[in-house]
């Protein structure tokens, strides 16, 4: 019975371990820009703003951003291109709004700015100039030259911390990683590369 009693323990651990390869956790309570990819391409987007004038409410705002995405499902042929998650009021007079689409084109489209989440030749195929971004390593900041056309990338222009379904491999000259394992993207106009493992 002991033995049994380890090797259970021991696939707990090993369970354990293993999910902290993926990549950076989304916090439970999201109060400033924010955008997730999960591993099936599916894009989480969480816009915030102040929220202080009394004739407003919540759920006016929400009513709102649902007949929104409905539109825009309806406008696409989709049921959930887009879907509006939550709608909630936050501490200091602000309000986050998370929208949930089923893929980087909805998103992108939707949004009106720049998204992509794909492979490195994928990008190349949509438009976008891998060969000659900026890159450098999390892990020491060298410089990074070379793109597999097989690895994943994240490209965007959206001004919002980024959590990727994957550990990072290097990000554009400027972005930077938070202590929560998202990459903010530098302050200047541009768009950010991110390349996954």
């Amino acid at each position: 019975m002991k033995k049994i009693g380890k090797f259970a323990v021991s696939i707990c651990l090993c369970m354990v371990l293993l999910t902290g390869c993926g990549g950076a956790k989304v916090p439970d309570v999201v109060d400033k820009p924010a955008v997730s990819v999960g591993g099936e391409g599916e894009v989480t987007v969480w816009q915030t703003g102040e929220f202080g004038e009394t004739y407003y409410n919540v759920a006016e705002l929400a009513a709102m951003a649902e007949q929104e995405a409905a539109d825009y499902n309806a406008e696409k042929g989709k049921e959930a291109a887009v879907t509006v998650e939550k709608v909630e009021a936050l501490a200091g007079g602000s309000v986050v709004v998370a929208y949930r689409f089923d893929g980087w084109e909805s998103c992108s489209d939707y949004m009106g700015e720049t998204f992509f989440f794909g492979t490195v030749q994928q990008a190349g195929i949509n438009g976008f100039d891998t060969g000659n971004a900026a890159m450098k390593s999390v892990k020491d900041g060298s410089p990074q030259a070379a793109w597999d056309a097989d690895k994943k990338v994240l490209i965007t222009d959206m001004k919002a911390d980024i959590y990727c379904p994957g550990r990072v491999e290097s990000i554009s000259e400027g972005a930077s990683v938070n202590e929560d394992g998202s990459i903010k993207p530098s302050g200047e106009d541009g768009l950010l590369y991110i390349l996954l493992k």
